[in-house]
Order: structure tokens, then sequence, then C-alpha cells
């Protein structure tokens, strides 16, 4: 019993070593984007756009299909190279063939780089480091935990300082420095319409032109930023080239077995469109459009870094004269929020927002923390949509799922001034977590984005919020009539439990 004491005392103080580690991790050799050319397809095809040095071109991707055939598609095409960064890399139909088309490329000569937050990666270095075991790819993690084990890592969250609290949220695909992806789906079934159960709303911008070298610099920074730790560092493979022939074989054996799946089936579809799927022919263009992210020092939590999402999305919002439209699964305004918000109302600025209600949100918690203050912006003013869990007409790219939910994040200023990207309206967006995305200023596209709004707030998908005498009240549509709900509408027991405990609790900063 003693023996047994003493090995569980050291296997705890080891832990608690591990977690409150400062020691650096190893560093991975510096490298920089491959400039485009004039060579490779893609190279030729962006070429055709005509576009002046000065001007970018860009189209909204509306469904998760859309999303995943111009990635698929640009991977096929890609010439020389391909870079990802993202915070969820699932290991299912989408994120294995996602991995198979990567691999391919590779084999083809392109370089390939990886870079993924550590949420997705620790439980999976070995499979990870097969995959990096290519001489053409390399994999990252982003700011990793120490403790590779659950109970490691929760040791890891208690004494760790809270700088696993932070977290690279950003989605970044580029390929052959010519197209580039943000937005705000990660790669995983349910962010293309492909999961049994749960699809995700979301909203992704294609681009090309003067815009990608923003895309370049910005992985770059990331890429070669002392949180980015080659997957080496947590497993090596004794054999390499058995563990990539491995990994071959079950993306082979994946790819074969997705084929035969009606959805699988599809995926094949788009890819065999080629250049017709990434749908260049269709692209707007214009000169005022920016790529913006934040620094990665502020996954170090440092007080002083900067908050460049933050403070963007907080000067889009105080420029607006006319009107503002925000779209947000996660909306937790905390007081400093809900102030800016009220003082735009003040002014004359109508303010428009659509969430999640509580039936469709994945994050019980969240919602808690937005139902504080959702009153005080009624009263100010704020007109609120909350998402239905089943909507009508707002996800095609579902494909008959038993549960949607909004996981867009897009910002739209005066109908002219658009952003979509990675930036929720939440405290963990705006001091915790790395975010990116795209800032268009062009009234058709802006329209776009309000277009897809309109069709959400319509009553059969979303509940439209408002005061009753004081009192807070849903309005419903019943076989074409006006219904009003005085109790929030249906959820399970358990998501219930969770937004009260999170309504009380002042844990706002964490939401």
């Amino acid at each position: 019993m003693v023996n047994y004491a003493l090995r569980a005392a050291a296997l705890f103080v080891a832990l608690l070593l591990a977690a409150c580690s400062t020691a650096p991790f190893p560093r991975g050799a510096s490298s920089t984007f491959l400039p485009p050319g004039a060579s490779t397809q893609l190279d030729r095809a962006v070429a055709t756009l005509g576009l002046a040095p000065d001007e970018s071109a860009y189209r909204l991707l509306r469904s998760g299909e859309d999303d995943f055939g111009a990635r698929m598609n640009s991977a096929a095409l890609a010439e020389r190279s391909i870079d990802a960064q993202y915070y969820l890399w699932h290991h299912d139909l989408t994120g294995k063939t996602m991995a198979g088309e990567l691999l391919r490329a590779a084999d083809r000569g392109v370089r390939v780089r990886v870079l993924i937050d550590d949420v997705t990666a620790r439980g999976r270095d070995e499979e990870l480091a097969a995959f990096d075991a290519h001489p053409n790819i390399e994999l990252r993690v982003y700011n990793p935990f120490h403790s590779r084990g659950n109970f490691g890592v929760g040791m890891e969250f208690i004494f760790g300082g809270g700088r696993i609290n932070h977290r690279m949220h950003n989605k970044l695909w580029i390929a052959d420095s010519q197209l580039a992806i943000v937005g705000g789906r990660n790669i995983g079934d349910e962010y293309f319409g492909a999961h049994e159960d749960v699809n995700f709303g979301d909203l992704g911008v294609l681009l090309a032109g003067r815009v990608v070298a923003d895309a370049d610099a910005q992985f770059d920074e990331y890429w070669n930023s002392a949180n980015a730790v080659p997957i080496t560092a947590f497993a090596h493979p004794k054999d390499p080239e058995a563990a990539l022939t491995k990994t071959r074989a079950a993306l082979e054996e994946q790819r074969a077995q997705a084929q035969a799946t009606e959805y699988g089936r599809h995926l094949r579809e788009l890819r065999d469109k080629g250049l017709l799927g990434i749908q260049l022919d269709g692209m707007m263009r214009g000169k005022q459009v920016h790529l913006v992210a934040d620094d990665p020092v502020k996954t170090t939590g440092d007080d002083k870094a900067p908050q460049v999402m933050l403070d963007t999305i907080s000067g889009l919002l105080k420029s607006a004269q006319s009107n503002a439209l925000i779209i947000s699964p996660y909306f937790v305004t905390k007081r400093e929020g809900t102030d800016l918000l009220l003082s735009l109302e003040s002014r004359g600025v109508a303010v428009h927002v659509l969430t999640n209600s509580l039936a469709a949100n994945d994050v019980a918690s969240v919602h808690g923390g937005y139902s504080k203050r959702r009153e005080d912006l009624l009263h100010g003013g704020v007109e609120i949509h909350e998402l239905k869990p089943q909507p009508v007409r707002v996800h095609t790219e579902s494909s008959g799922s038993s549960s949607a939910s909004l996981h867009a994040k897009s910002v739209v200023i005066d109908d002219h001034v658009a952003y979509v990207g990675s930036f929720n309206f939440d405290p963990r967006s705006a001091r915790l977590n790395t975010e990116c995305g795209a800032i268009i200023d062009d009234p058709a596209f802006a329209n776009e984005i309000r277009a897809r709004y309109q069709v959400a707030i319509e009553r059969q998908n979303s509940w439209g919020l408002a005061l009753e005498n004081g009192k807070l009240v849903w309005l419903d549509e019943v076989n074409g009539q006006p219904v009003t709900l005085h109790d929030e509408p249906p959820s399970s027991t358990s998501k219930r439990f969770i937004a009260w405990l999170f309504r009380i609790l002042p844990m706002d900063s964490q939401l």
C-alpha cells in the first residue's frame, strides 16, 4: 500500500511539473510562402481574371459543399504549394478526404504546410507524425499542451498559468499563393453538410489577387512563431517510410469506402469539376479588400498584446452611420459590448443581430452568458433574432440533417462594408483566441450577406425577440398566423440547466 501511495504521489508530482513547465518547445526551421508565378494551372487561371496589381477578386462561399469543393479542387490543381491553418481538423469523412488530397498533392511535388491548434492534434500524435513523414509535408501544432494525456491536461489547465486557455481559432487555406479561403468553417463533416446529426450554417470567402499576399504573410507569421511546434516534438515514427505507407493505405481505403456512400460520390463529383468547381468566373472584384488577423503573441496571454481583431470589429461598428448587421452564433456582449451597441442605437444607427436560440446552440454555456443582457439590448432598440434548430430554407448544405445550427460570423456596415471570418462576438474571440477574416467594401458583396440574413429571420426560420410589458417574449408563426411565446422555446433539460448555471456564474470572460 505504501509503494502504491508513493507511486501515485510521484505520478502526481510529475504531472504537476509537466503542467507548470515553462521549458520552451523545440522550434521548426523557418520557411516562407512560395511566391506566385505563371507556370501552374492556378497561376494561369487567376491570370485570366485580368486583375490590376492593386485589385482583388472575391466570391462568397455560401454552402458547405461550395466551400469544400473550392478547397478540394484547388488542392487537386495545386502544383507549387498548399498552406492550411485550422482550429479543428476532424478525423471523419471530409477530414480524411481532405488529408488524402493533401497527400496526393505532396506526391506530385507540392510543398504542403499544415498548422492546426493542439486541441485537434493532442491524442493523435502518432497518426499526424506519420502524415508528416512525407518529405513534402510538414505539420505543426499551435500552442501545444505539455501533457499529452487527459489527466495531465486537466492538471495543466489548473496549474499551467492560463496559457493553454488561449487557442488559435483561425481558418485559412492557400493554394499556390494564388487562391485563399477564409471564413468560419473548420475541417469536419458538420461544416460541410456531411454530418448525420448536426450541420452548421456558415460562410466563407474565396479570394484571389492582391489580398492573397496578406494571407501568405499571415500564415508565415503564425508558422514561424514560437507557438508553432513541429509534430515531431511529440512523436517520431521509428520507420517513417513504413508509417507513411500505412497512412497512405488507410486513406486510400477510406477513399474507396467513401465513394460507396451518397455523400462520398458527391465529393468525387465536386472534385471532378476541376477549375469549374472553383467558379473563378463568378468572382467579384475591387480594391478595398483586406485580410485581418490577430498577432500570434496574443496566444501568450500577454496583457499588452495587440487586440487586432477586437479593435477592427469595434472600429467597423463605431464607423456605422445608418445600420449595422451582426451575425454571430456565439453572442456574448458583456457590459462593454452592450454599451457599444446601445450607443449606436442612441445616435440613430439601426442594429440588427442574428444568433442561435438555446435550442440551436451547440454551446449552452454561451447562451447563458448572452441571455444576461438580451433585455438591455432590446430595451435600447437593438433588433434580435434567434435561429431555430431546424430552419426551413437557411441551411441548403444540410442535406436533410436532423438539426442545424448557425456558425457564420459576419458583420455588415451601412450596406457596403462586410466582414466574414472566424471572429465571434464574444469575450473568447475578443481576448483569448486568435482570429482572422476578410473585410470587403463592396455593396454587391454586402448585399449577398444581407440577403441570407433576410431569409434567416423569416418566422419559419427564427424567433424574433421583443419586450411585452417589460417581459421578454419570442415572436413565432404557426400555420401562417403570428404567435407570441412567453417562455424560452423548448430545448433539452441539460441545455436549460447549463444555460441557467452560466447565466448566474461570473464567467463571461471565458465564453
